[in-house]
């Protein structure tokens, strides 16, 4: 009789094993899956690089998912394809990836939210996913919402790239370690002053080297745009002639047609010059009397009130470069810097 129920006991045992085998064989390929349903859409080269570089298929997945997303709340794609393509590049650990990939989705649609409040929305879609974009890495790098949102509000009717450009200004600036307050007080000052560009990069260049210097935020306003720093912003660039040229070298008598068509020589790091010409309404960045700012040499004005003189140039001679008719001395790109990839730059 035992013997009997044990050899029943084995054929059951392997019936069971035989079938579970048979499960096994027949069980889809997660991965295989994965690549099914990505076939066809712009997710599909990714399915073998994530597996690769050691995603689980749920990972993979969620990963995936973030693009399918983005693709669907009309964010860039190419905002989030590049964070995930910078993770993959580096070799970063695949749920530091996947959380990357998602804090990017998150602030991208976030900064979605802000500039339809703002009435971008309209905005021709190239223009407007460059803003879209800036805003969201201003978000990722701590910049806070309300802050962007005040910023958006306040530049509405604003060409978007320019005001793109401010929102930069507000994230180089915050990664520099400026406070909240100077921050969002410079960002308007640029606003209000209708700033390009080239003008925005050298005002943050001038104020992110006054700050490690040790100033505070309200004399480096005052440096960049002479007299009371709170008073004048109101005041914007379109108000003042033109302003002439100062030369920083020399004894610093200024002279020529200066910001729109004369020449501005600052040799190494100099607060701005000052203007032969015009009023500071116009808004430029001057130099507070004939003082020595940053360790430039002293500037005296050349005839007439302080006004719109040369933008503030830092390190090394200001190379020239044409802007607005005229040369000033131009400035590469924007501070350096970033935010970290969990051990990585951005």
């Amino acid at each position: 009789m035992n013997m009997i129920s044990s050899k029943r006991l084995c054929r059951s045992a392997l019936l069971a094993l035989l079938a579970a085998a048979a499960a096994g064989a027949q069980a889809p390929d997660p991965w295989a899956a994965l690549q099914q349903e990505n076939t066809g859409t712009a997710n599909a080269g990714y399915v073998l690089r994530l597996r690769q570089q050691g995603f689980t298929p749920d990972q993979a997945r969620q990963t995936l998912a973030c693009l399918t997303e983005a693709q669907r709340q009309e964010v860039p794609l190419p905002a989030l394809t590049t964070r995930l393509e910078e993770g993959l590049a580096k070799k970063a650990e695949p749920q530091t990836v996947m959380a990357a990939v998602q804090t990017r989705l998150r602030v991208l649609t976030q900064a979605r939210t802000l500039l339809q409040a703002a009435h971008y929305g309209t905005v021709p879609e190239l223009p407007r996913n460059e803003l879209l974009t800036a805003t969201g890495l201003a978000l990722e790098s701590g910049v806070p919402a309300d802050d962007l949102a005040s910023t958006l509000q306040r530049g509405q009717g604003q060409n978007a790239l320019r005001l793109k450009s401010i929102i930069e200004a507000g994230e180089s600036l915050r990664l520099a370690g400026v406070d909240r307050a100077t921050t969002q007080s410079l960002m308007n000052d640029c606003l209000e002053r209708n700033l390009r560009r080239m003008e925005v990069i050298r005002a943050v260049h001038y104020s992110i080297q006054q700050h490690r210097g040790g100033m505070d935020g309200e004399n480096i306003r005052r440096s960049l745009w002479g007299g009371n720093a709170a008073t004048e912003g109101a005041r914007g660039r379109r108000g003042g002639g033109q302003g002439g040229a100062g030369n920083c070298e020399g004894s610093g008598a200024a002279t020529g047609n200066g910001w729109r068509g004369g020449m501005n020589n600052n040799a190494g790091s100099t607060p701005p010059a000052t203007s032969g010409m015009g009023s500071s309404e116009s808004g430029r960045p001057v130099a507070p009397g004939g003082g020595s700012v940053g360790g430039g040499r002293p500037v005296t004005p050349g005839g007439g009130s302080a006004g719109s003189g040369a933008p503030p140039v830092s390190g090394g001679s200001g190379n020239s470069g044409t802007l607005n008719g005229g040369t000033t001395p131009a400035t590469g790109g924007a501070p350096g810097g970033g935010q970290p990839y969990m051990g990585g730059t951005r």
